[in-house]
């Protein structure tokens, strides 16, 4: 009996200084790795204002850059002359910023402040770049439209917008034009059951000037 309790404790013994010697050389490959990929050089990047200039010469346009807008960008297999205006707006987006074309100018601004932006309204079917910010109105038939926004509004970046118009049973969206187009088949699907009549809304009177009693 205490010969194959002996037995048992040294193939035990042997067996935890394999692992350890496992674990040790999975340990040292590890670091090898993480060693050769900080050793690897990696590109700088194009600094924005590059991808912008080059843009602006293939489109024709005037651009406004704001001071925020600045940085590298990693392009990998494409030569920023051949970057489309489409391609430009995802680049864009990726970095965190965004392209809003004026009437003299294409404003290339921060995500953040893009709602303050005048963004096209989208109508219809009309068609935009994926990455471009548009307005959306979206029409619900089935549901009161202030009931999606809480489960619709986490699927927005904190940039956009979402809201419910209480009258019209509508939503007022802004996002990237393929966000847009995805929360509006969302609401299609999620839209079913009877026809939702909202209330009318009527704005009350406000009281005449000079007729408010004080207590």
């Amino acid at each position: 009996m205490k010969q194959v309790l002996s037995i048992c404790v040294a193939m035990w013994l042997v067996g935890g200084v394999s692992g350890a010697a496992c674990a040790q050389e999975r340990g040292s490959a590890a670091g090898a790795a993480t060693e050769l990929a900080e050793s690897t050089p990696r590109s700088e990047g194009v600094p924005i204002e590059r991808i912008i200039a080059a843009v602006a010469k293939k489109t024709g346009k005037r651009y406004l850059v704001d001071a925020r807008v600045h940085g590298p960008v990693e392009i990998l297999g494409q030569d920023i002359s051949a970057i489309s205006y489409s391609d430009f707006l995802s680049i864009l987006q990726l970095a965190g910023y965004t392209a809003v074309e004026g009437s003299n100018y294409v404003s290339v601004i921060p995500q953040s402040i893009v709602r303050q932006m005048p963004l096209p309204l989208a109508m219809g079917k009309d068609k935009y770049p994926e990455a471009q910010y548009v307005t959306r109105v979206i029409p619900v038939k089935n549901l009161p439209a202030a009931t999606l926004v809480p489960t619709l509004r986490p699927l927005l970046p904190v940039h956009g917008h979402l809201a419910a118009v209480i009258c019209g049973n509508t939503l007022l969206m802004v996002d990237s034009f393929a966000n847009v187009e995805r929360i509006e088949k969302l609401v299609a699907t999620l839209d079913v059951g009877k026809p939702y009549v909202p209330r009318p809304c009527e704005s009350e009177p406000m009281p005449a000037a000079g007729n408010a009693q004080h207590p």
